[in-house]
């Protein structure tokens, strides 16, 4: 067990910042409101998503494991994420983030150590729950993209997005509504939305150097 493992692990018993965190990688509108702080509805979908570490062989560096996802997905094609999807009927967040890793990206759950829980995140656009988990694994030998669902696996160092060079704020156009939205560029599709607010909350976590 690694520093980095033992010192999440521990962590994610205690306390967590929750949007505080989150919110930092949030969109937000021109009046100031944030786009994601809703209480969810009782009949909003519910997914679960894999936030999976691993430690470069080579480098010492850890990298995450993100995908994009493929432009046939009925909801944020071609957005990048983490591995998950939606909850099936009677299986619980974390049974879902597993079946979800190991069906797009080949990672079976028996390569995965867990770490714990981040906290809940709800989308209102699309009415989704997330529920996150933190797994590590070792490198990586031969990722498997499931076609059907993703389009490619990007694994950026974890520590780039703590670079302030790799933070930008845009204002984009959703339909009539102009937002201010921060993204980190360090895949070659803007990492931002909801896994962008996800991992905002596990860098809060991180040692401080």
């Amino acid at each position: 067990m690694d520093d980095l493992e033992s010192f999440l692990r521990d962590r994610l018993t205690r306390p967590l910042p929750g949007f505080a965190a989150q919110r930092r990688m949030g969109p937000v509108r021109h009046d100031g409101s944030f786009m994601h702080d809703i209480v969810p509805p009782e009949d909003c979908k519910r997914n679960a998503v894999m936030v999976v570490l691993y430690r470069d062989e080579e480098s010492g560096a850890y990298r995450l494991i993100l995908t994009e996802r493929s432009p046939k997905m009925p909801s944020h094609a071609g957005e990048v994420s983490c591995p998950g999807g939606r909850m099936q009927a009677g299986e619980s967040a974390l049974e879902a983030a597993y079946r979800e890793t190991e069906e797009e990206v080949g990672l079976h759950r028996s390569q995965l150590r867990y770490l714990g829980a981040l906290s809940k995140l709800y989308i209102p656009v699309t009415n989704n729950l997330i529920f996150p988990h933190v797994t590590l694994t070792a490198t990586p030998e031969n990722l498997t993209p499931d076609p059907r669902e993703v389009s490619r696996i990007f694994t950026p160092e974890l520590s780039a997005l703590t670079n302030p060079e790799n933070l930008v704020k845009e204002v984009w156009t959703f339909g009539q509504t102009k937002m201010t939205v921060p993204y980190w560029k360090v895949t070659p599709t803007p990492l931002w939305g909801a896994t962008a607010m996800i991992l905002s909350e596990l860098l809060d976590l991180l040692p401080a150097k």
